[in-house]
C-alpha cells in the first residue's frame, strides 16, 4: 500500500473488473481506500450558519470558517441557481485534482442531506423521517431519537445498526425487536435487557446466545414470578442498577463462544454483518448482494461493485464510489444517483458522460461542469486521463493522486475528526496529521451548565419536567476521543420513553453514548484465525460444550477470516462449532 505500506493482494478477478470498468489497479489497500472515501461523510458535525440565497439560520454539516457557500435544502432544490455557471475550461498546464478542488469549493453545496423529512431538522444522510432528532443513516424512520444506520425504526432511542424494531434503546444491531434495551446483535426479541447473540427471546436480561427462551436471567431459567422478583432485585430502574447489570452482562458474555462473524445464508463470501449474500469479499453490513469487494454498508441489490460505501438499490459496474444508488458504470464518486457513465463527481443525479463535475441533474457530456458535444466529450475524456498520469496531483503528506485513485484528502470539504472515519477508523489529532488528514480542533464552549450528568438523579422518577430547560455535562467533559459535545440537553419526547419504560436519565452526551455503542461493534477489519474449539472446551478452557462436534474430540481445523483478532477475550468458533451449541 502506497499509503500505509501494509500488503495486500489483487486476484485474478480483481484485474477482471479493473479492466471490465477501464480503471487501473488500486495502489493503496481496502482499509486505507475505505478510509479516504469515508472522509466525504460528515454526519454529526453541525454548525449553525446561513443560508446564502435566502438568508435564513440554517444548520449545515460546514464548518463556517472553511469558506464554503452552503444553500438550505429548500434553494439547493430549487431553479434559482445554475450549476452550469460555475463551469470550468480544463486547463491542461495544472493537475486535474487542483482545478477539480476549485470546482468543489466555488460550487453551492447542500446544508444537510436529507430527503423526505418531516419535523426533523437536525438530521443528515437521511430519507422518510418523521419527527426525528439527530439522527443519521438509513431510512424510514419515525418518532427517533440519535440513532444511526437504520432501517424502518419507530420510536427509538440511541439505536445503531438495527432493522424493523420499536420502542427499543441504547442497542445496536437489533433485528425485529420490541422494547429491548441495552443489548446488541439480537433478533426478535422483546422486552429484554442486556442480551447478546439471542434470538426470538422474551423477558429476559443479561443472556447470551439463547434461542426460544423465556423468563431467563444470565442465562439462568426461572418462573414468571421469580423472574419478577430477581428482576426488581437488579433495580434497572437505577442508574447503579443498569451500571452493575451491564458489567456482569458483558463478563458473563465473553464465557460463551461467538460465531467467527455475523454471516447467515451467504455463499462463498467474507467480512462480517452479511446476510443473503453471493461472491462477496471483504464487505461489511451488506444484504442481498452479489460479487461486491471491499466494502461497507451495502444494503440491497448491488452487483459486480468494488469500493462503494453506502451505496444499494441496483447499483452495478461500479468503482470507488461513496454514497449512491441505481449507478451503472460509475467510479471515484461522491453521491451520485441513478446516474451512468460518471467519474471523479459529486453530488450529480440523473446524469451521464460526466467527468469531473459537482452538483449537476440530468446532465451529460459535461467536464468540469462544462457543457460539450458528444464528440467533442469522447475526445478530450482520455486527453484528460492521459494528463492526470503524465501529471499527477501531490498532496503535502507526499501522496501522488492520478486516474485511478479516489479523491485527494486536500479537496474534501471536512477534517478527519469531523467525520465518520474518527467513529470506524480513530485517531488522535497527531496520527491524523502524521497520515496527511486535516484535523479541527473544537472551539470554546462556555455552556452554563446547570448540573452535572453524574450528579443526575438514580431514577428517572426523581427528574422534574425542569430538566428540560437544563443543560447538563457530559460526564466525560471533552476527555474522551469521541466527538464529545462536553454538554447536551434532554428533549420532551427522549423524557417521554425514559419515564414510560422507567428508565435512568443518560450521562453521557449524543456523540459519546454513540462512541460507546460503537466500541462494542466487530471491526471493519479482518484477520485469518482458527476455531477456538479444542474438542470437549474451548482453548483456554472458559466453556465446557454441551454437544459433541463433527471433530469429536480433536481440535477443530477449521480456519476463517474473522472481525475478531486472536488477542481479544472472545471465545471465537467456526460456523459449525457455534451451530452445534447454539441451534
Amino acid at each position: 500500500c502506497r499509503n500505509c505500506k501494509a500488503s495486500f493482494t489483487i486476484d485474478e478477478q480483481d484485474f477482471s473488473f479493473y479492466k471490465k470498468i477501464g480503471v487501473p489497479p488500486p495502489t493503496w489497500c481496502p482499509r486505507c481506500r475505505m478510509i479516504r472515501r469515508q472522509l466525504f461523510r460528515n454526519e454529526r458535525s453541525l454548525y449553525k450558519t446561513m443560508c446564502a440565497l435566502c438568508g435564513k439560520n440554517i444548520i449545515s454539516m460546514y464548518a463556517p470558517e472553511n469558506g464554503y457557500t452552503v444553500y438550505c435544502v429548500e434553494c439547493y432544490a430549487s431553479d434559482r441557481w445554475n450549476p452550469h455557471s460555475y463551469a470550468k475550461e480544463y486547463d491542461f498546464s495544472r493537475p486535474f485534482f487542483e482545478q477539480l478542488g476549485e470546482l468543489f469549493r466555488a460550487i453551492p453545496r447542500r446544508a444537510m442531506y436529507q430527503d423526505f423529512a418531516t419535523g426533523s431538522e437536525y438530521t443528515n444522510y437521511a430519507v422518510y423521517m418523521k419527527n426525528c432528532y439527530f439522527t443519521f443513516g438509513g431510512h424510514h424512520y419515525e418518532d427517533c431519537r440519535y440513532c444511526a444506520q437504520n432501517f424502518y425504526l419507530t420510536n427509538c432511542g440511541d439505536v445503531d445498526f438495527s432493522m424493523r424494531s420499536e420502542l427499543c434503546y441504547e442497542s445496536l444491531h437489533l433485528r425485529r425487536c420490541s422494547r429491548v434495551f441495552y443489548s446488541s446483535y439480537s433478533e426478535d426479541c422483546a422486552d429484554s435487557w442486556f442480551l447478546f447473540g439471542c434470538r426470538n427471546c422474551h423477558d429476559c436480561i443479561g443472556c447470551t446466545n439463547l434461542r426460544n427462551a423465556k423468563y431467563c436471567i444470565f442465562n439462568e431459567e426461572y418462573t414468571k414470578e421469580e423472574y419478577a422478583k430477581k428482576k426488581q432485585e437488579l433495580k434497572l430502574d437505577t442508574r447503579t442498577g443498569i451500571d452493575a447489570a451491564g458489567k456482569r452482562a458483558v463478563e458473563k458474555s465473553l464465557n460463551f463462544p461467538r460465531k467467527y462473524a455475523w454471516v447467515r445464508n451467504t455463499v462463498n463470501s467474507t467480512g462480517d454483518d452479511l446476510e443473503q449474500t453471493k461472491e462477496c469479499v471483504y464487505c461489511f453490513s451488506a444484504t442481498e448482494d452479489e460479487n461486491c469487494r471491499y466494502s461497507f454498508f451495502v444494503p440491497t441489490g448491488a452487483k459486480d461493485t468494488y469500493d462503494v460505501d453506502h451505496v444499494a438499490m441496483g447499483t452495478q459496474d461500479t468503482y470507488e464510489l461513496h454514497s449512491g444508488f441505481g449507478n451503472n458504470m460509475v467510479a471515484f464518486g461522491n453521491r451520485v444517483y441513478d446516474s451512468h457513465h460518471v467519474y471523479y463527481s459529486d453530488d450529480c443525479y440523473n446524469s451521464a458522460y460526466l467527468f469531473g463535475c459537482a452538483g449537476l441533474r440530468k446532465k451529460e457530456y459535461c467536464i468540469l461542469n462544462k457543457q460539450y458535444a458528444k464528440e467533442e466529450y469522447a475526445k478530450l475524456v482520455p486527453k484528460i486521463r492521459a494528463h492526470m498520469q503524465e501529471q499527477p496531483h501531490k498532496e503535502p503528506s507526499g501522496n501522488t493522486f492520478s486516474f485511478g485513485e479516489y479523491f485527494p484528502p486536500s479537496i474534501m470539504p471536512f477534517a478527519y475528526n469531523e467525520c465518520v472515519t474518527q467513529e470506524y477508523f480513530p485517531l488522535t489529532k497527531d496520527g491524523a496529521l502524521q497520515r496527511g488528514f486535516r484535523w479541527r480542533d473544537a472551539g470554546t464552549r462556555s455552556y452554563n451548565i446547570a448540573v452535572e450528568g453524574d450528579a443526575l438523579p438514580e431514577t428517572v422518577s426523581e427528574v422534574q419536567d425542569d430538566i428540560l430547560e437544563k443543560i447538563i455535562g457530559c460526564a466525560h467533559a471533552g476527555t474522551c476521543n469521541h466527538q464529545c459535545s462536553t454538554a447536551f440537553r434532554i428533549i420532551p419526547a427522549e423524557l417521554q420513553f425514559l419515564r414510560q419504560f422507567n428508565l435512568p436519565m443518560p450521562r453521557l452526551c449524543p456523540n459519546c453514548r454513540h462512541l460507546e455503542r460503537l466500541e462494542k461493534r466487530n471491526s471493519l477489519s479482518l484477520v485469518q484465525r482458527i476455531c477456538d474449539c479444542n474438542g470437549a472446551k474451548s482453548k483456554r478452557g472458559e466453556y465446557a460444550n454441551t454437544k459433541v462436534h463433527v471433530h469429536g474430540a480433536n481440535p477443530c481445523p477449521n480456519t476463517f477470516e474473522s472481525p475478531l483478532s486472536p488477542d481479544r477475550p472472545e471465545i471465537v468458533y467456526c460456523e459449525s462449532c457455534y451451530q452445534a451449541e447454539v441451534v
